[in-house]
């Protein structure tokens, strides 16, 4: 069909992390000579715009917590429309802009939401 076996995709998957993390947990030795065992990040931090040197590297990582954190609410609340409307995003933005009276979240409250 052109597309690869998820059968595959999944074996290499589990090859390359299962290697990966037999590599940082130290039950393999390292490949370069140069990196040591458990070094998470071998390459070093990455931080191209030297925001790690600012002092303030404590509040950017709970800066970053709280936006994985709403982003992946975000997400959540996509699947719930996808599953509430069986349809996708884009179709639902798309009906709404058609006709917004007719296409808002209380008619599909109305509606049991395609549940029932």
């Amino acid at each position: 069909s052109g597309y690869p076996s998820s059968w595959a995709v999944l074996a290499i998957e589990v090859v390359l992390m299962g290697l990966a993390e037999a590599y940082r947990t130290g039950l393999t030795d390292p490949v370069f000579d140069e990196l040591t065992v458990g070094d998470v990040s071998p390459g070093g931090r990455f931080d191209p715009l030297g925001l790690a040197e600012s002092g303030d590297l404590e509040e950017l990582k709970i800066k970053e917590l709280k936006h994985c954190r709403l982003s992946m609410f975000a997400w959540l609340g996509c699947i719930m429309q996808g599953l509430a409307t069986q349809e996708g995003p884009i179709a639902n933005w798309q009906a709404h802009v058609a006709d917004p009276v007719h296409a808002n979240v209380l008619t599909n409250a109305a509606s049991g939401f395609g549940f029932y």
